[in-house]
């Protein structure tokens, strides 16, 4: 969803999303606490899972929160040049890559995990997974028209008021527009997200050859995306640079200086955690 629906508040999931190192400091238990939710592992299990999940986690500390400082440092030169939609589409583009190093270095602990649980465990987890489908659906889909853009409005200004503080009229007009301007397509979003998953619980069969199955759903969810839900992320992308790019060239010195004590703040806490691993 992080992918497909993006939205402005991406880059407040930057300045805010590791910003507190104490809980950063606590993910080798709070990640196996969440998984719990969805995997009802056994004893044996939970501790094989821990003991993968600390080269992990070791990795992103001493490896990928450098890139994290890379991040913010490109974002700081920018906004000291004039701010496009090109621009922003590259902030994008380099908070994806980063996910997907994270998904990918994941892959191996989760295809560990998926070798050691019973057909038991492995319906138990589908089931969980069509819990949470069904949920989505009764989220979004009952939104009338009026409600999906109020809704979306509010997810602009909250993500961006979160970073740079309170907004001029003139800017949350044109996150108005923005808003008016989405082409809303979560009723295809959660069709494919369903026939994904029935193509997962199909794999989850684990006949032969089923890890390269897998490995290729996860990294090529477009398979399951009608040319119109193409067309529609594409734009909606677009309407969501380009909103984004004007709220931000149109700063006050007052947001201006919110935002560079955001990304101030964000790479003091980097900076510690990188110290602490060492």
């Amino acid at each position: 969803m992080f992918r497909k629906k993006l939205l402005p508040i991406f880059l407040a999931f930057l300045l805010t999303g590791c910003s507190n190192t104490f809980i950063y400091n606590q993910l080798d238990w709070l990640i196996p606490w969440y998984v719990g939710d969805f995997l009802d592992l056994n004893r044996a299990q939970k501790q094989s899972f821990k003991a993968q999940l600390l080269p992990l986690l070791d990795w992103h500390r001493q490896e990928e929160l450098q890139t994290y400082l890379v991040i913010l440092d490109s974002i700081e030169s920018d906004l000291d040049k004039p701010i496009t939609a090109i621009v922003v589409s590259r902030w994008a583009d380099e908070l994806i890559a980063a996910y997907d190093r994270l998904k990918q270095r994941g892959m191996p602990l989760a295809f560990n995990i998926g070798e050691q649980m019973s057909d038991l465990q492995l319906k138990y987890f589908m089931e969980e997974m069509y819990q949470k489908q069904e949920a989505l659906e009764l989220e979004y889909l009952p939104r009338s028209e009026e409600e999906f853009r109020q809704q979306t409005y509010e997810n602009f200004e909250e993500g961006i008021s979160g970073f740079m503080g309170r907004l001029e009229q003139s800017q949350l007009d044109r996150l108005q527009q923005a808003a008016a301007d989405i082409v809303r397509f979560d009723e295809a979003w959660l069709d494919q997200r369903r026939a994904w998953l029935q193509r997962a619980e199909e794999l989850l069969d684990r006949e032969p050859g089923w890890q390269p199955a897998i490995r290729d759903l996860l990294n090529n969810r477009e398979q399951f995306e009608s040319p119109a839900y193409k067309a529609a992320n594409r734009h909606n992308l677009q309407v969501i640079y380009s909103a984004l790019a004007e709220v931000i060239e149109t700063r006050t010195e007052k947001q201006d200086k919110r935002l560079r004590q955001e990304i101030a703040a964000f790479r003091r806490d980097i900076n510690k955690l990188i110290a602490q691993s060492r």
